[in-house]
């Protein structure tokens, strides 16, 4: 039975070892069934309240064969009674494991999905996929396939499923807009789509309560969310294009450097080799690995390619990283910073950056990742983010400046969470829940995944 009926998830892999294996029966006996297969049954009938196909947990045979072994109707045919009996041993097992991850894990593994999405030829014989998440999620193991079945024999079924669901106000909301009947079937798995991410489990917060004082921030809403207990500072953010998405994450604040130089990525350094007013216009010099800092005019198309030089924009307000970055350790070479283009936030759709995430309010930002009050630091920070600061061009001219009130570089201590996440479904600047566009197309990705589980 476990053969025909094949493996769609690791659970049932699972399932399928366990009973290869000689494990004894959880649900039947002699006599015909414990009590605990009619709790489950309760339970899993439900389970479109929560988004997940009750065929796909095969309900309906579930029952039908509950009732035949109950009025005893059975034949020699498949109906025998010991294929009755176990095909209950099986599916209330399949359902139960499957169910519970669901609930626990969700049904698919977010880094493994958006790090297979897209393409890129990087030689004619072998095809790579973009990283696009590092959200590092919690996946079922050994010692949670052993509690559902410990918590099963022991008849803790129904306080067993009550744990399992996420607890944040985003998801109980998702719950009720989707038992909302006037949902469209296209409404219906937008929201399963997003009840799907609110189940994924980041390590970075196994074994603890959320965190007290952390940053959020949510592409689809270009919103960024500074936590700090009851206290919630909000503010707009531009994110990566379609083309450089920005990547989903976990990390953790640890520094903020003031009027950071940018190092020019090639793909936007080969458009400045040769125009030199503009590169001297807005602070930018040559940095060669054997001679050292250089002039615009000694940039060369063919040593910025390959690596030998590089062409970087000094720190100051023409700097495209604005007046300061905040830095966190992540694999994409990311990071939260100012623009020296603020107009953009006026704009309802951000998708304007490399990858980077530009917020609105970086002076107040600073401000809430400071462990404590400290005027004398936030009176150096404003200074040395609104100074006018000495350039290639203008070098020459005379600048009164407080070396004594500029600073640098600020560490996060102790550091702050960050996590950059993609709900289409999310609150407003007003704390209402809110539809926005599926800018990354993030949803119909994971809606093709979801579908054989949830309709």
């Amino acid at each position: 039975m476990a053969r025909r009926d094949g493996i769609m998830l690791s659970t049932d892999r699972h399932v399928n070892e366990y009973y290869s294996e000689g494990e004894p029966f959880i649900w039947i006996n002699r006599l015909g069934t414990y009590g605990r297969a009619d709790t489950l049954l309760g339970i899993i009938q439900k389970a479109g309240c929560y988004g997940f196909s009750t065929s796909m947990l095969k309900v309906s045979q579930i029952r039908k064969d509950l009732d035949r072994i109950k009025n005893l109707e059975v034949d020699n045919g498949e109906n025998d009674v010991n294929a009755v009996l176990a095909r209950l041993e099986y599916n209330l097992t399949k359902a139960m494991m499957r169910y519970s991850v669901g609930l626990r894990f969700g049904l698919v593994n977010p880094d493994y999905l958006y790090n297979n999405i897209e393409e890129y030829q990087a030689d004619s014989t072998t095809t790579r996929f973009r990283q696009l998440s590092d959200l590092g999620t919690e996946r079922p193991g050994e010692a949670f396939y052993r509690q559902v079945i410990t918590k099963a024999c022991n008849d803790s079924i129904g306080d067993f499923f009550s744990k399992l669901h996420p607890k944040s106000k985003l998801y109980e909301s998702l719950l009720k807009r989707l038992n909302n009947n006037n949902l469209t079937n296209v409404e219906r798995m937008k929201t399963i789509c997003n009840i799907e991410r609110c189940r994924w489990r980041l390590k970075i917060l196994s074994g603890q309560h959320p965190f007290d004082k952390y940053v959020e921030v949510n592409i689809p809403s270009f919103s960024l969310k500074a936590v700090d207990k009851d206290k919630v500072m909000s503010m707009r953010v531009g994110c990566g294009t379609v083309k450089y998405k920005t990547p989903l994450l976990t990390s953790w604040i640890t520094r903020m450097d003031v009027n950071p130089q940018w190092i020019i990525p090639k793909s936007i350094s080969k458009g400045y080799v040769g125009n030199y007013e503009y590169m001297h216009k807005m602070g930018m010099f040559v940095l060669d690995k054997k001679e050292g800092k250089l002039p615009p005019e000694e940039a060369s198309l063919s040593k910025v390619m390959n690596g030998e030089q590089y062409i970087i924009q000094a720190g100051g307000p023409k700097n495209s990283l604005g007046r300061i970055i905040f830095r966190f350790d992540n694999n994409f070479s990311v990071f939260l910073h100012d623009t020296s283009s603020p107009w953009l936030f006026k704009r309802e759709r951000r998708a304007v950056s490399h990858g980077c995430v530009r917020v609105e309010k970086p002076y107040e930002l600073a401000l809430f990742l400071f462990k404590e009050k400290n005027h004398e630091l936030e009176e150096k920070l404003k200074y040395s983010m609104t100074v006018e600061l000495v350039n290639d061009n203008d070098s020459l001219k005379k600048r009164k400046i407080d070396r004594k009130r500029i600073i640098n570089s600020i560490p996060v201590k102790p550091p702050i969470p960050l996590f950059i996440t993609y709900y289409t479904i999310y609150w407003n600047d007003n704390g209402e829940l809110t539809d926005f566009q599926d800018v990354y197309e993030y949803d119909k990705v994971l809606s093709e995944q979801l579908k054989p589980f949830v309709e």
